[in-house]
């Protein structure tokens, strides 16, 4: 009887001590599964801030290089805009603002390459992406630039110049392109 109390009392402790064990386990593995994910983010993180600089690099280096930059211009878009995929997943990452100004920096880029057709389809992708515009310094708002750069030969434009929220500069260009049209 005492071999069978013995041998229930340490069946019981062996039970007990095999719980134990996976539960410390599970622990254990769930650390690790989240030390593993927080490697990757701070890679992908690394990763996104090396290639804004390569972007950015590029936009630098086309505003001094006249004969280059349109070329320049436009490798500086297309990396700006692949940054974008490496966060893409996880955007809580980089802050919406700073994730807008790369894209919309990407986008203008474009137009200054003369690539219109895919700084259309990237600022497709930007209204989309976001909610809110950029606004420029002078107050006038990024969206409705590029709209207005992208839709001024449209046959079918509905809006009038002077009332859209166009920096000066464009206004003007866009007065000046109607006046010589015109003639």
């Amino acid at each position: 009887m005492i071999i069978k109390h013995t041998k229930s009392i340490l069946i019981a402790f062996l039970g007990f001590a095999l719980v134990s064990c996976n539960i410390t386990s599970d622990n254990k593995n769930a650390r690790i599964e989240t030390s593993i994910k927080n490697v990757q983010i701070a890679s992908s993180l690394r990763s996104y801030n090396e290639c804004i600089e390569d972007g950015k690099s590029f936009d630098s280096l086309a505003t001094t290089k006249n004969e280059e930059a349109p070329s320049l211009y436009n490798k500086s878009a297309k990396i700006l805009h692949d940054c974008d995929s490496i966060i893409r997943n996880n955007p809580y990452m980089v802050s919406e603002n700073e994730r807008m100004r790369n894209l919309a920096l990407s986008i203008q880029n474009y137009v200054k390459a003369g690539n219109l057709i895919q700084a259309s389809l990237n600022f497709k992708d930007f209204q989309n992406s976001f909610d809110k515009d950029l606004t420029y310094r002078d107050g006038s708002s990024f969206e409705e630039n590029i709209q207005t750069i992208l839709t001024h030969n449209s046959p079918n434009k509905s809006i009038t110049f002077a009332l859209v929220n166009n920096s000066r500069s464009i206004r003007k260009e866009l007065e000046r392109i109607n006046y010589w049209s015109k003639k």
